[in-house]
């Protein structure tokens, strides 16, 4: 799957209601472990379906009724 695509199904889930830890490269079977691909692969493929996600959580676009808006990312945090 091309990183449009990718990145298009994050934006999808966002709309969805869906959080950052509904990323579906987080399960196992997703995994390189399981699939065979490279760590850096599977980043690209995570990292794709983050900007997609982000991109529409950020844009202020009301979540549906009863839903989680957004999860931060642990490597996210601001320092002060």
């Amino acid at each position: 799957m091309q990183r449009d695509d990718i990145q298009k199904l994050g934006a999808q889930a966002a709309r969805d209601g869906l959080t950052l830890w509904d990323c579906p490269y987080y399960r196992a079977a997703a995994m390189p472990g399981h699939t065979g691909e490279s760590i850096a692969e599977w980043r690209d493929k995570v990292e794709a379906w983050e900007a997609g996600w982000m991109e529409v959580a950020e844009s202020g676009q009301p979540p549906p009724p009863g839903q989680i808006r957004y999860l931060a990312r642990a490597g996210s945090r601001h320092r002060h």
